[in-house]
């Protein structure tokens, strides 16, 4: 993201110099492929907040998946209990891009795939970081 419009698109892109793959099977969802992603995002302050992620991107004969987990530290602010979603933008709670937020791939083989829907579940962790699970869809 899990890192916003701007900051997704840079993220996807330093996915690759960060990201690891592993194939494996999904229960028929299609071929899976797991990833780590790390990289600094704008906050709603000027500052910035690091994500740290990792997930796996399924691929279908129609589509693509991206399921991740997201912690994300340092500037917070913003962040807040909640689930979100957009189709392709929607609000988030911490981004500087209010309702216009959109999501992209954090998959090195997708970078700059905006997802055409997701959800966000932002979870406050107690410890000055949020814990985000996020759900994204894409067209092939």
């Amino acid at each position: 993201m899990k890192r916003f419009l701007v900051g997704l698109m840079v993220a996807a892109m330093a996915a690759i110099g960060f990201g690891t793959v592993t194939a494996f099977a999904n229960n028929g969802d299609g071929a899976g492929t797991a990833f780590k992603a790390m990289y600094p995002s704008p906050g709603i302050d000027g500052g910035f907040a690091t994500w740290t992620c990792s997930g796996a991107h399924v691929v279908n004969k129609v589509s693509f998946k991206d399921s991740e987990t997201c912690v994300v530290s340092v500037d917070v602010a913003g962040y807040t209990n909640g689930t979100y979603s957009g189709s392709p933008t929607g609000p988030v709670a911490g981004s500087p891009f209010g309702a216009n937020t959109a999501w992209f791939s954090d998959f090195a083989g997708e970078s700059g795939a905006m997802a055409t829907s997701w959800t966000i579940v932002e979870s406050d962790n107690g410890d000055g970081t949020f814990t985000l699970e996020i759900l994204a869809f894409y067209k092939s």
